[in-house]
């Protein structure tokens, strides 16, 4: 595929993201897939490798979007900048502990580094700022207290 084709369907996988179309996003695995949720240094590897954390983060927050604000490809290598929304309504094991719903809305700022072959993810490293995100569902719900 080539750079504009990797670019397409890394937006055609936020799309999916934003109407939770489970099974478009699994069909972005592959045997070889990979996905290190950087923040957590946890790596998925297998054909569920993509599905399996969104999966995870829309357990946590039903209602998530992304909000894709760049694209920037080189070949095969495809970088999404954004910022990710919801409401926490899940639990959340985390880091930094179990963090029990708060019903707090949310937003992260994120950067993800996709690696494409043949039209499938083999490689994606997702990086987000999850002090930040800690912050808004913990620690602001404990000042407000």
């Amino acid at each position: 595929m080539n750079t504009r084709q990797n670019v397409d369907r890394i937006r055609a996988l936020y799309e999916a993201v934003n109407t939770k179309d489970l099974e478009t996003i699994a069909g972005f695995g592959a045997a070889e897939s990979e996905w290190l949720d950087v923040p957590f240094n946890y790596l998925a590897t297998g054909v569920n490798a993509i599905i399996d954390p969104w999966k995870s983060w829309f357990n946590i927050f039903p209602d998530a979007t992304c909000e894709v604000r760049s694209l920037t490809a080189l070949g095969d290598h495809v970088v999404a900048q954004g910022i990710g929304r919801g409401t926490h309504k899940g639990v959340f094991h985390s880091p930094a502990g179990t963090i029990e719903p708060t019903g707090r809305k949310m937003q992260v700022n994120f950067c993800d580094v996709y690696q494409l072959k043949d039209g499938k993810i083999v490689r994606a490293d997702s990086y987000f700022d999850f002090y930040g995100l800690h912050k808004q569902l913990v620690q602001e719900a404990t000042a407000a207290a």
